[in-house]
């Protein structure tokens, strides 16, 4: 059984902490840490509830800490977990900045403990499928990706609103696709970027080692305009689709939707759909690594910091109007 302190109040940590519940013949939620919203999610999980993350991480009895807290917090926090001899499951982006990433993998690689970043999207079942079946060759080798992830402006809290404490549009939220077109394609190797609508809406075009990527990203839709993302391949014998939609405005919960579409160039088309916690799946596979001593599959650290890389470069390629070459 592995001892976990979850680190935060908000949607993330109660999303983490629904997964936890799910997993508890595997894991216990020792103690729940924020400064706020810890007492209610400590009550359904039967844990502590505290707001000093410094005492939590040097607790004894913690075999791992789940980060979900504000993203400025990741890299004194992760530090202080590992050298505290603490497992880490940290959210996604690993940090703002590269420097900060680094000293989190210098930590991790110090202590021997594990480090895990929540790059959920690899655990999404329809994405699991398409990565398969793209490994499989069943459609060919992939020639091109595109995607979009569209959003209103994150107003459910203040700091997300700020550039400067949550990465924006390209740190935060794109580095999603920065991770999974890196995963399909290979590492980034240059990339132009445009900005518009006051740097909360991007376009960009990027050069992987097994073809072009395209990618648009924003925080500029209105709020009657449903979350959605996409993520199309062009393979050599055919066309491989993720579309994903979340409601808004007076749709219910419900309205969700995530599919894979097989489109091969001979025979029929064909969907995906499998009810899987992605959340969930991405935590039992941390615990494997933790009881098991394995390495990270996905959501390693070379993994997030790749995917930070891109988006580092994509700011400046944006602000200056210059491509920018990718270093990893």
């Amino acid at each position: 059984m592995t001892r976990i302190a979850l680190l935060g109040g908000g949607f993330m940590a109660r999303t983490h902490a629904q997964s936890y519940g799910a997993l508890k013949d595997r894991a216990e939620v020792a103690v729940v840490c924020a400064l706020e919203g810890a007492d209610a999610i400590a009550a359904d999980l039967g844990a502590e509830a505290a707001t000093d993350w410094e005492a939590v991480v040097g607790m004894e009895g913690i075999d791992a800490v789940d980060v979900c807290l504000p993203t400025p917090l990741h890299r004194p926090v992760a530090e202080a977990a590992l050298t505290a001899g603490k497992h880490v499951l940290l959210e996604k982006p690993i940090a703002l900045t590269l420097e900060d990433a680094d000293a989190i993998g210098d930590a991790a690689r110090a202590t021997g403990r594990v480090l895990m970043v929540g790059h959920v999207l690899r655990y999404m079942p329809e994405i699991v499928e398409m990565r398969r079946l793209l490994d499989a060759g069943e459609l060919g080798a992939p020639l091109a990706a595109t995607a979009l992830r569209l959003s209103a402006p994150p107003d459910w809290n203040q700091w997300m609103l700020d550039p400067a404490k949550s990465g924006g549009v390209l740190v935060d939220m794109m580095v999603h696709d920065f991770d999974i077109l890196n995963a399909i394609l290979g590492p980034a190797q240059t990339v132009i970027a445009r900005a518009a609508a006051d740097g909360l809406h991007f376009q960009m075009l990027l050069e992987h080692p097994g073809g072009n990527g395209a990618i648009e990203g924003s925080h500029a839709m209105p709020g009657s305009y449903p979350f959605t993302a996409n993520l199309r391949v062009l393979c050599e014998r055919g066309v491989l689709e993720h579309r994903f939609v979340a409601g808004a405005g007076d749709e219910v919960a419900d309205a969700m939707q995530s599919v894979l579409g097989v489109h091969p160039a001979e025979g029929e088309a064909r969907r995906f759909h499998e009810d899987v916690d992605p959340w969930g799946a991405q935590i039992a596979h941390f615990l494997d690594c933790v009881s098991g001593g394995g390495e990270v599959r996905d959501g390693s650290f070379a993994q997030a910091r790749a995917a930070l890389a891109v988006a580092v470069a994509a700011q400046t390629a944006a602000e200056s109007g210059a491509p920018q070459n990718i270093g990893h």
